[in-house]
């Protein structure tokens, strides 16, 4: 698989930490209430910093982890790290209590074909937990800021979704994630979360620390040097405010 960011370069690791602290909270919350406990076997895939693979795995779970370059995973006594591209490897069947995937699905060209997979991997009484964004509507996101920022903001949303959808991305996933989830066997029931930032907060950093990720496709696709400085300046203006993209999540449940 050809992901969009790459966990080697410099800003991977300031990556993979604000996505942390963006999602991390509503990630808990849906998990709590599904009981991950002791004697339980999870998967999380594509496991980035493993915030959520800590998280099972502090409530006593045993936890693979599966990311295509895991650098960012720190070692835990309940959690197995696995290098492992998520569109070919073996899930097993009838292998897991609960399995978390976030952020990963909407850039799977074959993520129907995987979550067939996954669903076959829980055992019965099995959760799968999937999030991703929605990122048809870049925007509706900005709420306060001058006309230069919201015109760079849209050149490098439009750019980046434009590489993401040529590797086989799919912007608009997550809004048909609920039906996809059922249509896989198990019984779903599914959130939208959202919230406010403002800039030098998590939700507004993401967008400076993705465009210097992808500054060389950015700037191939046309947009300039300028709108990135004018863009980078503004995330971390705390007079410019907005919304993050909408998470979709959807719990499916194996009877």
């Amino acid at each position: 698989m050809h992901y969009l960011f790459d966990n080697a370069t410099a800003e991977a690791a300031r990556q993979v930490w604000l996505l942390a602290a963006i999602l991390d909270g509503h990630t808990r919350d849906v998990l709590r209430p599904l009981g991950p406990k002791p004697g339980w076997t999870c998967l999380d895939l594509g496991a980035g910093a493993g915030s959520v693979a800590r998280f099972l795995a502090g409530r006593g779970a045993r936890v693979d982890a599966v990311d295509t370059d895991p650098r960012h995973l720190a070692e835990h006594e309940l959690i197995t790290v696995r290098t492992a591209d998520v569109t070919t490897t073996d899930l097993g069947t009838g292998r897991y209590d609960l399995i978390h995937a976030r952020l990963l699905f909407m850039h799977l060209p074959n993520r129907d074909e995987v979550l067939a997979r996954a669903a076959a991997a829980l055992k019965p009484g099995g959760r799968l937990v999937i999030t991703d964004w929605d990122c048809t509507r870049p925007q509706d996101m900005l709420l306060t800021a001058p006309a230069p920022v919201i015109d760079a903001f849209l050149a490098m949303q439009t750019a980046m979704i434009e590489a993401g959808e040529a590797r086989g991305m799919e912007a608009g996933w997550a809004r048909r994630l609920p039906d996809a989830v059922h249509g896989t066997g198990l019984r779903v029931t599914a959130v939208v979360h959202n919230r406010h930032w403002t800039g030098g907060e998590p939700g507004m950093q993401l967008h400076g620390c993705n465009s210097r990720q992808l500054e060389t496709p950015l700037l191939a696709a046309g947009v300039t040097g300028r709108q990135l400085s004018v863009l980078r300046a503004a995330m971390e203006d705390p007079s410019v405010t907005g919304y993050s993209y909408p998470a979709h999540t959807a719990v499916g449940v194996r009877d």
